[in-house]
């Protein structure tokens, strides 16, 4: 009977979706100084759509059933709309590394409703992590005044990781029949409706702004979106979801380590602290997976064995969207 080759873990692939994803955070500064909250939203859905056009042409995006089209919209909204305004909107007030570890807490939300809406049972680890990590949050509250940033402005960014765990919970099912190129390109045309309203006002922002603003608007829908999808996906394709959930913990350092070198801002101790917290409650609810896909020798419903891009596919909805920052 043949050995079957192990694949090597995809260190370069994960390190460099962590700094895509990291980058953001410090991108969304920069690009505040010359945009609106609602123009980056718009700009940034607007590229990632122009980026991911020659996928559409080629037949790389699959075609929307038109059953799937409600709740392809409502992840769209969710996890592109509303994430990306509240998220924008707090970082007008806080900085960076701070914003980073506050949206750590979305996996979390994402355990919660799990268990309210998909029936889903977390287990005592699950619990454990959720509570552990939203006193890691309270704890980056505290440090409102101390470098960290305004209390509301936490509170519309702990509001936008809520939103971004709805996405996640709309688009699990979706994730049997689409795969993550087809969810981010829906999911951004479907952000990208309700904010066309906007679009003037973003075009002339876009002819105000320095080049500097401009470079981190298209930063983040190419790099931040597009190209941090293709890294991510190289990491799904080639490891388990419990090594893939590494990414997740290292974006508040990268964004952390990013916003100190490129903006230098350093948050408060306090906000440290409670950033530990969060990733340490994180990681305590990872404990509890999601059911360990078939192996490929393993008969499914449909019959016959299933393939590896199948099984990453199911590993994939143990882990975080490729839609997360």
């Amino acid at each position: 009977m043949p050995r079957e080759r192990r694949v090597a873990t995809p260190w370069k692939f994960m390190a460099a979706t962590a700094i895509l994803w990291g980058s953001a955070f410090p991108a969304i500064r920069v690009g505040l100084e010359g945009y609106s909250p609602t123009a980056i939203a718009v700009l940034r859905l607007a590229f990632a759509l122009l980026f991911l056009v020659p996928c559409l042409l080629t037949g790389r995006i699959s075609r929307l059933r038109r059953g799937d089209a409600l709740r392809m919209a409502g992840f769209g909204v969710t996890g592109m709309t509303a994430y990306q305004l509240l998220l924008y909107a707090g970082e007008r007030h806080v900085e960076g590394g701070t914003a980073a570890m506050l949206v750590a807490t979305s996996p979390v939300f994402a355990t919660a409703l799990g268990m309210l809406v998909l029936r889903e049972r977390p287990g005592a680890w699950g619990i454990a992590g959720l509570l552990v990590a939203l006193g890691g949050a309270l704890v980056v509250a505290t440090a409102g005044g101390e470098g960290g940033g305004s209390r509301s402005g936490m509170a519309m960014i702990v509001a936008a990781a809520a939103a971004q765990a709805t996405s996640f919970i709309l688009q699990k099912p979706l994730l049997r029949r689409y795969s993550g190129m087809d969810c981010i390109f829906y999911g951004s045309l479907f952000g990208l409706l309700p904010l066309l309203v906007f679009a003037p006002q973003a075009a002339g922002q876009a002819l105000a702004a320095g080049w500097q603003q401009s470079a981190a608007v298209v930063w983040l829908g190419l790099a931040c979106t597009v190209l941090a999808f293709c890294t991510w996906s190289r990491v799904l394709n080639a490891a388990p979801a419990s090594t893939s959930s590494l990414v997740l913990y290292a974006v508040p350092v990268a964004a952390l380590a990013l916003d100190a070198v490129l903006l230098g801002a350093v948050p408060a101790p306090t906000a440290c602290l409670g950033g530990l917290i969060v990733l340490a409650g994180v990681g305590v609810a990872a404990v509890r997976r999601a059911p360990r896909p078939p192996a490929p020798s393993e008969p499914v419903a449909r019959g016959g064995p299933v393939s590896r891009e199948e099984a990453a596919r199911h590993e994939e909805t143990g882990v975080r969207s490729p839609s997360s920052v």
